[in-house]
């Protein structure tokens, strides 16, 4: 398969299966849904993380949750937050805010200031969130450009997995190996080794407990690059139900904390089943 230069951005196409997974609830699910949502958002725009702080990484979430269920009066408050905001702390921080002002203020991503966002910082985060999100912004202000296919492409040719990678990154690297037309049977394998039936994706293989972001992002990776998930999908289905709580979802590994990174993946994974 070859490249398409006439792309649709990942982030939109997440927010279509988010749309979709929304629309397989029933009414009143979905509207504690869109409930929970606007109770996330802080008084300055942005949404709240775990805690009830503003939080740039959780209003991505929330930003693209508010687009897929049209809720206009969220993104009036989040516009205005994007828009006064510069202090941002690390690098997961500026690559969120890059990916919300791109969006939602039609501000260009621009290459000297992706490179900036990775040579200061002062609070280190996995590794797999900076990737997911750098890949984000490299295809939101670069896809259409031939040379970004072409560096990608020699990157991830040469690139070596590390031993124990979490789900999320072999999911990650499955999508960036399609959109660049490199063969993804070898990582869709990969992918399904996190996979167990009754359980569902987990985090790392030696784990015994399902996770619903591991879940939402392995199945949009599978279904991306052509994988038949319909054996699958009976445990997927059953363990996003059982990771629903009243308008949100939790992430399933015991954790009982509602927050909207693992709402959007809920509604990601659901969209992915269809």
């Amino acid at each position: 398969m070859k490249p398409s230069f006439n792309h649709q951005p990942i982030y939109q196409q997440f927010i279509e299966r988010v749309q979709i997974g929304l629309d397989l609830l029933d009414a009143e699910s979905q509207h504690e849904v869109k409930v929970f949502i606007a109770e996330q958002q802080h008084v300055d725009g942005a949404f709240t993380d775990r805690g009830g702080r503003p939080d740039l990484y959780y209003s991505l979430f929330g930003y693209w949750l508010a687009l897929a269920m049209n809720q206009n009066d969220v993104l009036t408050g989040l516009k205005a937050f994007a828009q006064n905001t510069r202090n941002e702390e690390s690098v997961v921080d500026r690559l969120a805010l890059m990916l919300i002002q791109q969006s939602l203020l039609k501000k260009r991503i621009r290459g000297w200031a992706l490179i900036r966002a990775f040579l200061r910082d002062d609070h280190p985060i996995n590794f797999s969130y900076q990737l997911f999100l750098s890949l984000l912004v490299l295809d939101a202000g670069y896809g259409r450009k031939r040379w970004m296919y072409a560096v990608l492409t020699l990157l991830l040719r040469f690139y070596k997995m590390p031993e124990g990678a979490p789900c999320s990154l072999v999911a990650a690297l499955t999508v960036a190996r399609y959109e660049v037309g490199l063969p993804t049977a070898k990582m869709q394998q990969q992918l399904l080794t996190y996979f167990e039936d009754g359980i569902g994706f987990r985090a790392f293989e030696q784990v015994q407990s399902g996770d619903l972001l591991s879940m939402g992002v392995a199945l949009f990776a599978l279904q991306k690059s052509g994988f038949d998930t319909r054996l699958i999908a009976p445990t997927c289905f059953d363990f996003a139900q059982q990771c629903y709580d009243k308008g949100a979802f939790l992430s399933g590994d015991g954790d009982a904390n509602r927050d909207v990174e693992y709402t959007f993946y809920g509604l990601l994974a659901l969209g992915c089943l269809k």
